[in-house]
């Protein structure tokens, strides 16, 4: 009998490691479920395809559509721009695959609903992007605390903590190019510490010359020969955050893309059914939309003729 509490402390602490995976990821993004998180094409050139809750879409300029599980590919001769609604700008160059892995967000602060390109991001974020092949810029708001941006590619990881940075991945190595911020750079999931990037240094993560050995990454300065086609880059993300806002209302009817893209039809093999319009893992009470800013009206400006001017 004088066993029986330790006893039931076992069995409590087994049951809630059980659920532990679950009520961990709860935890990081607080007990309120957020809305589906967004992304906004602000620019779209040439042909790219998306993939979205089983479907497939042609990019089109100002649509935006659930980010979680997307797939976006562009062709030779083609780019897009992106927004994603914790305020991240995302340039994806020509004949680029990328895969939004995860991507969710807490509900938006009071405030959140507020100026274009804001320096802090309206809700605690968690983004998990794979660049597979092809080259990428990278331009984010002010991370707040408690959020997490992971990029990888086939030969490493980087945990990106604000800033500007291109990225570009081919099949022999990965190339890392940070602008503003710092970030930490690993070859792979059991590089615990990683190296730390600053601005102005790139980062080269090659695979393993030969079985036994350990990935290499090698830091230097950005080559000046490379450096505009970084800023280039990193320049047209950061303008892609001032062409839209994110702003939260009571969730209507679950769609992905625009209603207007609807027309395009399912995927190769995929089906029509009401569930392909949301990704997984939709929940909440609230849905976030995309608002494409206006610039203002600039002022009229009257000429008067001299010949009209008292006294002439």
């Amino acid at each position: 009998m004088k066993t029986y509490p330790a006893k039931l402390w076992v069995v409590t602490m087994l049951v809630l490691a059980t659920a532990a995976p679950d009520s961990f990821a709860q935890r990081q993004l607080g007990k309120k479920k957020g809305p589906v998180s967004k992304v906004y094409v602000a620019e779209a050139q040439g042909d790219t395809q998306i993939q979205n809750a089983n479907k497939i879409y042609t990019a089109r300029q100002a649509t935006a559509f659930d980010a979680p599980g997307t797939v976006i590919e562009t062709k030779a001769n083609s780019h897009n721009t992106l927004v994603f609604s914790n305020g991240t700008g995302l340039f994806v160059d020509e004949s680029t695959h990328v895969e939004i892995n995860r991507f969710v967000q807490e509900p938006f602060r009071p405030e959140s609903n507020r100026q274009v390109a804001a320096s802090y991001e309206p809700s605690v974020s968690q983004s998990d992007i794979h660049v597979s092949h092809g080259s990428v810029g990278v331009c984010t708001s002010q991370l707040i605390s408690g959020s997490s941006m992971l990029y990888s590619t086939p030969h490493g990881q980087l945990n990106i903590r604000g800033g500007k940075v291109a990225i570009q991945s081919t099949p022999s190595e990965t190339i890392v190019d940070l602008l503003e911020g710092d970030i930490t750079v690993r070859h792979n999931d059991h590089d615990v510490g990683g190296q730390i990037l600053r601005a102005g240094e790139r980062a080269t993560i090659r695979p393993a010359a030969a079985a036994g050995l350990k990935p290499v990454i090698t830091i230097e300065p950005i080559p000046r020969q490379s450096l505009q086609a970084a800023e280039d880059r990193t320049a047209t993300a950061c303008n892609a955050r001032k062409s839209v806002t994110f702003e939260v209302i009571a969730r209507k009817a679950e769609t992905g893309l625009d209603q207007a893209d609807q027309a395009a039809g399912p995927a190769a093999g995929g089906t029509a059914s009401p569930d392909d319009s949301e990704a997984a893992g939709a929940e909440g009470p609230q849905e976030i939309v995309a608002k494409p800013t206006v610039p203002g009206t600039p002022p009229t400006n009257i000429v008067v003729s001299p010949d009209r001017l008292p006294g002439t």
